[in-house]
């Protein structure tokens, strides 16, 4: 089967094959423009009387006269080289011949100076002057700025039509590939950006060639991955709204059964305690799918360094259940724009998790400032002396579910509470990273754009 020949292929070698017969063509037309132009003169001195006049004055003067007339102004025009040769080649005016030339005049011109008489006389390309005392030179008419092989205006015409076809041809390859590719690629990192419904403009799917194809495959991939997104958070909401019914059931039996039968204090809290930690993942799951696929509600002008100082007091106690001191610094006037308890909860996950790792006896610094490279942005950190986290890992705490291993899992928590935060701050326009802090302990980056 004869494979089917590329659309995309084709246009390439038109274009390719565009492009040198418009050099061709162009080249050439520089070539005869430049060339009528320098050989003006020369052909106008040339088909003129000059060499007619050479003879005369050389036949009434001599050589003498001759040399004086070749070096008298104005006798030759400009642009033409006259050169009155002998058998050796020597100049009667004392001009040197250019290199280029010297072979081409000893094979074609001063053979008629040298011969002896013949029945046959062979054409030269120079006409003889015949002195009194019958010596012969050759009349030697040559343009000025044209060698043998072209002149120095030739080669630049030559060059300039070069670079004006390859600037054609490269803003037609351009257009026709380069703005389709960058266009394809744009909608490939919004995407990537999370923008799931991103797509191909339909100026590139209508297309006829391979970019096309390419195009229109990729508008079916990101709408498959768009059904299987919305078909992921739907079976999460309705997952967690299906359990939350008979986890408060559940809590009501219980309830109910305590009337009946008291349980041990140590049974009653453990129960408990499993029971607030299963409506806690459920509630932390649907946050998760909310603010996946619903934008920000409600925004404010919000203080941070208020909303920072407000949630370490609330955090306190937690805080010193465990030992550890909570210490803010601020530069104060600190101002964004955004959802007062959505950013809460962002912030509380973050402090929740330091405080969970941090060892007794230690402190967690939270600093707010601006940005010292850009004042547009805010940026807070938090940092803690826990045992840290592997640098390959710093990335992959902020994705669901992600534990750094079951030594180091306490049974605490949802496995999403950093994933939530991401999702928080990048609602908000923000980000947030991970860095290993010195001597030890864990870094925490949060960047928020400042109200303007």
């Amino acid at each position: 089967m004869t494979p089917r020949l590329s659309r995309l292929y084709l246009r390439m070698a038109l274009y390719i094959g565009a492009a040198i017969a418009g050099f061709v063509l162009l080249g050439l037309a520089s070539l005869v423009l430049v060339a009528s132009k320098q050989l003006e003169n020369y052909l106008v001195a040339r088909e003129g009387s000059l060499g007619r006049d050479a003879a005369r004055v050389l036949a009434e003067g001599g050589t003498p006269a001759l040399r004086r007339w070749m070096t008298t102004p104005g006798t030759l025009p400009d642009g033409v080289v006259l050169y009155v040769l002998d058998g050796q080649g020597r100049d009667l005016g004392g001009q040197r011949l250019p290199p280029q030339y010297v072979r081409f005049v000893n094979r074609f011109v001063l053979g008629a100076v040298r011969e002896e008489e013949t029945y046959f006389r062979p054409i030269r390309l120079a006409p003889l002057l015949i002195a009194p005392d019958g010596r012969r030179y050759a009349f030697l008419l040559l343009p000025e700025r044209i060698a043998p092989w072209g002149s120095p205006a030739a080669l630049a015409a030559l060059i300039l039509a070069a670079l004006i076809v390859i600037a054609v041809i490269a803003a037609l390859i351009a257009r026709a590939f380069g703005q389709p590719i960058n266009e394809l690629q744009s909608v490939v990192r919004s995407l990537a950006g999370g923008r799931i419904t991103s797509r191909a403009p339909e100026t590139l799917t209508a297309r006829q060639d391979e970019l096309g194809e390419l195009a229109r495959d990729f508008d079916v991939m990101a709408a498959q991955i768009e059904r299987l997104l919305a078909a992921r958070q739907q079976l999460m909401r309705d997952m967690s709204h299906e359990l939350r019914s008979p986890l408060a059931r559940l809590q009501a039996a219980i309830a109910l059964a305590e009337r009946k039968h008291p349980l041990p204090q140590a049974e009653h809290a453990r129960i408990v305690t499993e029971l607030e930690r299963m409506n806690q993942a459920i509630g932390d799951v649907l946050r998760l799918t909310r603010l996946e696929s619903e934008p920000l509600r409600t925004k404010h002008l919000l203080k941070l360094d208020e909303l920072l100082t407000t949630l370490i007091a609330d955090e306190r106690d937690e805080a010193a259940a465990r030992d550890v001191e909570l210490i803010l610094e601020s530069s104060g006037l600190l101002e964004v724009v955004a959802d007062p308890q959505l950013l809460r909860s962002g912030f509380e996950n973050v402090l929740r998790n330091a405080i969970r790792y941090s060892p007794p006896h230690s402190s967690i610094q939270i600093v707010a400032r601006l940005d010292g490279d850009n004042n547009n942005s805010i940026v807070v950190t938090l940092e803690d002396r826990g045992p840290g986290v592997p640098r390959e890992m710093l990335e992959r705490i902020f994705e669901p579910y992600t534990r750094l291993s079951a030594d180091a899992d306490d049974g605490q928590g949802s496995g999403l509470g950093l994933a939530i935060a991401r999702r928080v701050f990048e609602a908000h326009g923000g980000r947030i990273m991970a860095e290993m802090a010195e001597p030890c302990g864990l870094r925490v980056r949060v960047l928020l754009p400042a109200a303007c």
